[in-house]
């Protein structure tokens, strides 16, 4: 059986005290450290879960803005090939007025050396047919006569004209 002597309940008492004891100076501070631990791990992990919001919103944000980009790139792409095509137009329309101008000018050209050619063709005949009445005439006229014939012909040939 089992005896209770001095030595049991000295021993009973000092694995009491060194219990209370170690509860006041080691047990709690150990909670009051795992605590903190913990408060700061909650800390930490709400931090992150925070970060990791804010990047998504953050992605959320780019990724609408790149959208944005690709519609804004159409929309740039769009304007251009408008401008590109009013320019050309422009440069289509003043070609053609100039090329208009051009040939009409050329027209002008062609009646004013159509009417340099006529004239000097009526002078080529008028200067052939003074010959030959010079000619057929021989001695009979003189210059006088030569005179009044060409001014004569020429007369005809312009009226023939109109």
């Amino acid at each position: 059986m089992l005896k209770f002597d001095l030595n049991l309940l000295w021993t009973v008492f000092n694995l009491l005290l060194f219990f209370v004891l170690m509860r006041l100076f080691l047990f709690k501070p150990i909670k009051k450290t795992i605590a903190a631990r913990e408060e700061m791990l909650k800390n930490k992990l709400q931090q992150a879960d925070d970060t990791v919001n804010e990047a998504n919103e953050k992605l959320a944000e780019y990724e609408a803005q790149i959208a944005n980009v690709d519609e804004e790139a159409k929309k740039i792409v769009i304007d251009a090939k408008n401008k590109a095509k009013e320019e050309y137009d422009k440069i289509v329309l003043k070609a053609n007025d100039d090329a208009a101008k051009m040939k009409e000018t050329a027209r002008k050209q062609i009646a004013v050396e159509n009417e340099k050619a006529l004239n000097d063709s009526k002078h080529e005949i008028a200067r052939l047919a003074m010959e030959v009445a010079q000619k057929v005439i021989e001695d009979k006229a003189g210059e006088q006569m030569d005179s009044e014939l060409y001014d004569k012909f020429l007369m005809e040939s312009s009226e023939n004209d109109d």
